[in-house]
């Protein structure tokens, strides 16, 4: 059986989110989520995927017990099952950790096709955990994706930006793509996709679950240290000038500064 799996990120809906004075990480109870832009567009790409080949279509996140709305609005536009990553333990994690924890989670559902990520999060801008976790399984990765994939004879086949030219590239499966906006439409949600989310169940799945330590993961594991992490500060000083003469006055007061 084909199978696609997506992973998805519940990330701040707005700039307005405190910092952990100890950690320096995100204090991501302090605002408004939603799922990361760019892997919403990578669930839309792997469901597309899935009416051509009659794929199944697995959804996954990596988070606290409120990521689980993610993945319910995952499975109301298209997944067929979902699975939360959830412990204490994963708290913190840096891209390596995480990618970590996600190819443990790839290695326990079993067989697949073809890894989806969005290309990077509001939250963090790395674009790195997609290309680590193809890393951690070795298997080869797709970027900068100009056109919809094809897949065929256990090959998927694309065309990527390199630099200023479109390269045409072909890689065997399993293969892990990473996703941006622009790469295709998405899909209004319907009454019967919010249906079926809610009866479907959601796993949730512990550092136990997937055969790692806690120590191997989180913010003590993690080789990325955030030292300081500061609010820009703008200071500026208004003032108002009677005409064009005054003003003129100023540039010509300021042109050797």
């Amino acid at each position: 059986m084909k199978r696609y799996i997506v992973f998805l990120k519940q990330v701040p809906a707005s700039t307005r989110v405190d910092m952990d004075p100890v950690t320096k990480t995100l204090k991501r109870a302090s605002a408004m989520s939603q799922t990361n832009p760019d892997d919403l567009h990578a669930l839309q790409m792997a469901v597309d995927l899935k009416r051509r080949t009659g794929a199944e279509v697995v959804a996954v996140s990596m988070g606290p017990a409120s990521a689980e709305a993610v993945l319910r609005d995952a499975l109301q536009r298209g997944a067929d099952r979902a699975v939360l990553l959830s412990s204490r333990a994963f708290a913190g994690s840096d891209t390596w950790c995480t990618s970590l924890v996600l190819s443990a989670a790839v290695k326990k559902i079993g067989d697949y096709d073809l890894l989806f990520f969005g290309r990077m999060a509001l939250d963090g801008d790395t674009a790195q955990v997609g290309p680590e976790v193809a890393g951690q399984l070795d298997i080869p990765q797709l970027t900068h994706l100009v056109r919809f994939p094809e897949v065929s004879e256990g090959k998927v086949r694309a065309a990527k930006r390199a630099g200023n030219e479109v390269q045409l590239v072909e890689a065997d499966l399993p293969c892990a793509i990473m996703v941006g906006r622009e790469n295709c439409e998405l899909d209004f949600p319907n009454l019967s996709g919010w249906r079926r989310a809610q009866e479907r169940p959601v796993a949730t799945w512990d550092e136990n679950d997937l055969g790692l330590e806690a120590g191997q993961v989180g913010l003590a594991a993690s080789p990325t240290q955030v030292v300081a992490t500061d609010v820009p500060q703008r200071k500026k000083t208004v003032e108002w000038l009677a005409d064009a003469k005054a003003a003129a006055a100023v540039v010509y007061a300021r042109r050797n500064v």
